[in-house]
């Protein structure tokens, strides 16, 4: 039955898809490597929008911290809220809601009106059906049921929506990830069994909606609160993953999601995106992917010992200057060879160095990152990793940040040193992401912007500073160059949501220009007086 039911599905699915398919600049393409994929049907520009999308369907990630089903606030589950509380209340107040029972399902909600709401409706019914009694405590652990229900909602309710899930990729149980397979069988004991719908959705059916939200979700960031949210979309899921993406997707305040050119593709092009995160090495890249996408990825930069020349998992040699490169970046457990004196590294020493300077991160992430605390390990572990390598490149992001944002380290009191460290730190960024992340990236964007404060102070000290004893020209020609940063910064930043800290960033880069104009207007004033 389920199979008829599933090939009717897919027929269905099949004649509908052409309808979101007819855009001028995508076409659906087909391939043994990839499977359905987003192709370029014409020349499109760099920053010029591919697709969007909106989700199938949304609902709290497994990892979610507690939070309201249906707006994502957080929610305080050990505390209801008083009856005497209005709902314009709860909009200022900040931190986690206290919670309000739905008066059918008695799941934990932010309020009545998030309760009597379209986006809770799916797990309200069936939960309401089944008769189950819901312990507002323990429901943070059934984010997974409140997804796969709000998809087998769709069966009986949106037919369109429903044949557009089953279009999406399914994964193959002989190969599923063990871990994968494993919370997939929970939830399907817990819906056909604990809730009672195993008459209504057969077991095959929920695992197979399982395993397909594993496979083809996305994380969607909010902005507006640390609750953490998953997506299914029609187009945006089959856009194939690459480790060096083609395009740049953002996730709008509707959670949309728009995918754009990042620098540009010619006819025929694959649109990609990456589904991990592009500052990790090759083995923590593969290894994300295979534990939540279940495949291994084998794009270039994968097989690239060097990772395109930044060196993100390159191990000092111990014998020699020189630096452990895997042999083979697609054999875990293959040798690494030192790239000056060809020496082997010891067995597993590659993921002892790893774990261990993770370790050490995670220690002084725990203190309090302070510009000391991270000065301290970058001197102590560029004796063991490369000053590229993924842990490094995590503590440098950590301390451009912290130089010129935090207590006693703002801008105007850096220190020379400082500020030519901070400026040393933009400038590895930006050349990191011209290898991984070419074209509009987030990572260019603030490491633009770092840049720019960088070159701006060194201007405003200029000008204060009588002792540099630099001429009015000379001054104008260092706001310039920190002019420019700001410009190609809002030129990379332009096109994320204001919602998110990168628009934020934005909207503040715009507010900078129009000072920075004010500032070298006035010195001009200077030359021509």
């Amino acid at each position: 039955m389920y199979a008829a039911m599933k090939t009717a599905m897919d027929d269905l699915a099949n004649g509908l898809g052409d309808v979101n398919v007819g855009e001028p600049c995508y076409r659906i393409g087909q391939s043994p490597e990839v499977g359905r994929h987003i192709v370029a049907t014409k020349k499109i520009e760099k920053g010029e929008v591919v697709f969007k999308d909106v989700p199938i369907v949304t609902g709290p990630s497994r990892e979610s911290e507690p939070c309201c089903v249906a707006c994502y606030k957080p929610l305080d589950l050990a505390t209801p809220r008083p009856d005497t509380q209005s709902d314009s209340q709860m909009e200022i107040d900040s931190g986690p809601s206290p919670h309000v029972l739905c008066p059918r399902c008695k799941w934990p909600l932010c309020s009545i009106e998030c309760a009597n709401s379209e986006t809770h409706k799916p797990e309200c019914f069936y939960l309401f059906t089944s008769g189950c009694n819901i312990n507002a405590a323990d429901t943070d652990s059934l984010y997974d049921v409140v997804t796969v229900l709000r998809c087998l909602y769709l069966k009986d309710n949106n037919l369109r929506a429903w044949a557009d899930l089953l279009t999406l990729q399914e994964a193959n149980p002989k190969e599923l990830n063990p871990e994968l397979a494993d919370r997939a069988k929970k939830v399907t004991g817990l819906i056909c069994g604990t809730f009672k719908l195993g008459e209504q959705f057969c077991k095959e059916l929920v695992f197979d909606i399982c395993t397909r939200l594993d496979v083809n979700s996305f994380e969607i960031p909010l902005g507006r609160t640390s609750a953490t949210v998953q997506g299914i979309f029609t187009v945006a899921c089959m856009v194939e993953h690459n480790c060096i993406p083609t395009g740049h997707r953002c996730f709008n305040s509707d959670m949309s999601i728009t995918v754009r050119s990042a620098y540009g593709a010619e006819e025929g092009d694959a649109v990609s995106i990456c589904y991990t995160d592009s500052l990790w090495p090759t083995a923590a890249r593969r290894e994300n992917l295979i534990y939540s996408k279940d495949f291994l990825c084998t794009c270039d930069r994968c097989q690239d010992e060097t990772e395109n020349e930044t060196f993100m998992s390159a191990i000092r040699c111990i014998k020699c200057p020189g630096y452990f490169l895997p042999e083979n970046p697609l054999d875990c457990e293959g040798k690494w060879i030192c790239n000056e004196c060809g020496t082997a590294a010891p067995p597993g020493y590659s993921e002892m160095a790893y774990s261990k300077v993770a370790a050490a991160i995670a220690k002084i992430e725990e203190d309090g990152l302070t510009p000391e605390s991270c000065e301290k390990f970058i001197k102590a572990y560029s004796k063991v990793l490369h000053a590229n390598h993924a842990h490094m490149l995590d503590v440098k992001f950590s301390l451009l940040n912290l130089l010129g944002h935090s207590e006693g380290c703002a801008m105007s009191q850096l220190s020379e040193a400082q500020l030519l460290l901070k400026e040393s730190l933009a400038r590895t960024f930006l050349e990191i992401a011209s290898k991984i992340l070419p074209g509009i990236s987030r990572l260019k964007g603030t490491a633009l912007f770092e840049l720019y404060l960088c070159m701006q102070q060194r201007g405003i000290r200029a000008i204060h500073e009588p002792k540099l004893k630099l001429s009015p020209p000379e001054i104008i020609a260092i706001l310039k160059n920190a002019y420019e940063h700001l410009l190609e910064c809002i030129e990379c930043l332009q096109y994320e949501p204001s919602h998110q800290p990168e628009g934020h960033l934005c909207s503040r880069a715009r507010d900078e220009q129009m000072q920075m104009i004010m500032l070298m207007n006035s010195v001009q004033e200077k030359i021509t007086q």
